[in-house]
C-alpha cells in the first residue's frame, strides 16, 4: 500500500525540459496516487494542465525574460560576453524564484521536490528548508566528472590514447577553471542565493542534488564516466503532453517523408536551415519534406510541390511514419528517434547539442549534417540504404524500450516511505 506523497516538480517552460517533467509526473500520478504539483512558468499552464497536473505558476510576468535567456538571436556558443549576459539574466531571475518557492513551500511543503537541472537555486532552497530534494536532468552528458571525455567543448568524442587521455585531462580543467572564474566574477549573486561553492568536499557539484539525481537518458549512449554515485539513469522521457488542437501533417502513401525540426529554441538558425532543405526538396522531387517551425509565431502552414512547413509538428505522434530526420540533437527529438529506430542527419547549433551529436554519431545512429545541399542530398540517401546505422537504430530502439523510468522513479519514492514509516 502507497503512503500519498506531496510531490512537486520544479521546471521551465522550454519542451525540452518540460515534457520529460511531465511525463514523469502523470506516470507517478497515474501509477501511485500521489499529490504532484507542477511548478513553471504562464507559457507551461496549458501543457500541465493537459497532462491533468495541477500548476503553480513561478516568476508572474516574467514568462518573456525566461524565455529570452534560452531564445538568444545569436548562438552563444563560448562567447564569453554572450555567456556573460546570459549568466546575468539568470541569476536575476532565480532571486525572484528562490524567494517565491520558499513561500509556497512554507504554507504547503511537499516531501520531494524534482527540480529540473537549470533551475537548482529551487533544489538548493528545498534542502535547507528540509525537504527531499532530487535533481531531474534530460542531458546527462551536462554532469561534470573527474574523469571521461568532458562536455561543452564543441563535441569532442572518446580517444583510446595516450593524447585521448591527456586532452580530456586537460579539457575538464578547462571547464572546472572557467565555472571557478565565472563563479568568481558574480560571487555576489551566487552569495546571495547560498552558492559559495561550486564543488562540494567529494569534487560532486552543489548545482546537483547529493541525495539523488534522475538522468532522463540512456547509459549505452553515453560516453564512458564516472558518474555521481547518487546519479541513475531512468530512461528517456521525449513525449509531449497530448496535443489538442493541433493539425497533424499529411502524408502522401508510396513516398518517404523526412521530419526536419530544431525545436523550440534557435530562431537565429532556423532560416538558413529552412532555406538549406528547400533546395534539398527540389534536388530530392520523389521525397517529402516537413519543415517544423518549432511553434515561432511568424510562420504559418505553407506548402510548395514536396516542402511543407508547419507551425508547429507533434512529432511523436506521427514520428513512427517518417524514414529519417534532419533536427538539432536536442534531447528531445533526439531520444524520439531512438525509440522509433529512426536514422538521423544531425545540426547541432548551440548548448549541449554538439555533446548529443558526438554521441549520436560515434553510437551510429546518425551522421553529421553536410554544410550545402548538394552535399545534404547525397548524405540523405545514402542514410536511407545505410544497414549500419539501420541496424545500430534497431538495437538502440530495443535497449530503450528496456528502460521504464516511472517504475524506476516509484522505487526510490518507495524508499522515502519507508524510511518514513521507520
Amino acid at each position: 500500500m502507497w503512503q500519498i506523497m506531496k510531490i512537486d516538480l520544479v521546471a521551465p517552460p522550454f519542451s525540452g525540459h518540460l515534457y520529460p517533467a511531465l511525463q514523469l509526473a502523470r506516470g507517478i500520478q497515474k501509477h501511485s496516487g500521489h499529490s504532484i504539483r507542477v511548478l513553471s512558468t504562464a507559457s507551461a499552464k496549458q501543457a500541465v494542465e493537459d497532462s491533468e497536473l495541477a500548476f503553480i505558476e513561478i516568476l508572474p510576468g516574467r514568462d518573456r525574460d525566461v524565455w529570452a535567456i534560452a531564445n538568444t538571436p545569436q548562438q552563444v556558443g563560448s562567447n564569453p560576453i554572450r555567456m556573460w549576459k546570459q549568466v546575468h539574466s539568470n541569476l536575476a531571475l532565480m532571486t525572484a524564484l528562490q524567494h517565491q518557492v520558499r513561500r509556497i513551500w512554507q504554507e504547503a511543503p511537499p516531501d520531494v521536490v524534482i527540480v529540473d537541472f537549470v533551475v537548482p537555486v529551487a533544489g538548493l532552497c528545498a534542502a535547507e528548508m528540509g525537504i527531499h530534494w532530487w535533481t531531474g536532468i534530460p542531458s546527462p552528458c551536462a554532469l561534470e566528472t573527474s574523469q571521461g571525455t568532458p562536455s561543452y567543448l564543441g563535441g569532442w568524442q572518446p580517444k583510446q590514447d595516450l593524447f585521448g587521455t591527456l586532452r580530456d585531462w586537460t579539457g575538464r580543467k578547462v571547464v572546472r577553471t572557467f565555472k571557478q572564474s565565472t563563479r568568481m566574477l558574480f560571487s555576489r549573486q551566487l552569495g546571495a542565493l547560498g552558492i559559495r561553492s561550486l564543488y562540494r568536499a567529494d569534487g560532486t557539484e552543489v548545482i546537483y542534488s547529493s541525495e539523488r539525481i534522475l538522468g532522463y537518458g540512456l547509459k549505452e549512449l553515453e560516453f564512458e564516466r564516472n558518474w555521481p554515485e547518487c546519479f541513475h539513469f531512468i530512461g528517456p522521457l521525449p513525449l509531449p503532453p497530448p496535443s489538442r488542437s493541433l493539425e497533424l501533417p499529411t502524408f502522401r502513401a508510396g513516398r518517404k517523408t523526412v521530419l526536419v525540426s530544431l525545436g523550440t529554441h534557435l530562431n537565429w538558425a532556423r532560416q538558413d536551415v529552412e532555406q538549406s532543405i528547400r533546395a534539398v526538396a527540389k534536388l530530392l522531387p520523389a521525397i517529402d519534406f516537413h519543415f517544423s517551425a518549432g511553434g515561432s509565431a511568424s510562420q504559418e502552414l505553407n506548402h510548395e510541390e514536396n516542402f511543407t512547413m508547419h507551425k508547429f509538428i507533434p512529432y511523436t505522434e506521427v514520428i513512427e511514419q517518417y524514414d529519417a530526420v534532419i533536427h538539432h540533437a536536442g534531447t528531445g527529438i533526439m531520444y524520439a528517434c531512438i525509440q522509433a529506430g529512426l536514422p538521423s542527419l544531425v545540426a547541432p547549433q548551440d548548448y549541449d547539442q554538439f555533446d548529443h551529436a558526438a554521441r549520436l554519431t560515434h553510437r551510429g545512429l546518425g551522421k553529421r549534417l553536410p554544410s550545402n545541399p548538394g552535399q545534404i542530398a547525397k548524405a540523405l540517401e545514402a542514410l536511407f540504404n545505410d544497414e549500419d546505422v539501420r541496424n545500430a537504430g534497431i538495437e538502440f530502439q530495443k535497449i530503450a524500450k528496456s528502460y521504464d523510468p516511472v517504475s524506476k522513479t516509484l522505487e526510490f519514492l518507495k524508499l522515502i516511505c519507508i524510511s518514513k514509516r521507520n
